[in-house]
């Protein structure tokens, strides 16, 4: 919960309106195999990944021994960086792109956060529902 209220708590960008959380889950794979598909998805549409904060181990670390694996993985692509700084400067905001992976135990979680699609600029949205499914398609492979 707390990851996903770390990614919904991102300002949008000039004019724009938040969008929903895309959201998948599986119930028959493990936290690992979901983190190692979603890397896989991520490097196969041609993002690299920029960081992972493994926020799981961190609250572990601090004593809390049985909390569960809470994952962010960060990715970028220079081009798509650059089409969005084009479109709009402040769109920027939204790269690197982030999902966020946690294990409730019996199911494990991937999120992230669509781009938003309401702009009062047609390009701006063509490129967000580009990324959009680009982001369904990487969430929803780690989870298959």
């Amino acid at each position: 919960m707390l990851v996903a209220a770390c990614l919904s708590a991102c300002a949008p960008a000039r004019g724009h309106v938040q969008t929903p959380i895309i959201h998948a889950e599986t119930r028959t794979k493990t936290f690992e195999n979901v983190v190692f598909d979603l890397e896989f998805a991520i490097t196969q549409r041609n993002f690299r990944i920029t960081g992972r904060n493994d926020i799981g181990r961190g609250i572990r670390a601090r004593g809390v021994k049985d909390f569960p694996q809470a994952m962010i993985i960060h990715f970028c692509n220079l081009t798509l960086a650059q089409e969005a700084l084009e479109l709009d400067p402040l769109f920027i905001t939204h790269m690197p792109c982030r999902v966020a992976v946690y294990d409730h135990g019996e199911r494990v979680t991937v999120t992230t956060t669509s781009l938003p699609e309401d702009s009062d600029e047609p390009r701006v949205n063509a490129f967000s529902r580009k990324l959009n499914i680009m982001l369904r398609r990487i969430l929803n492979f780690a989870v298959q």
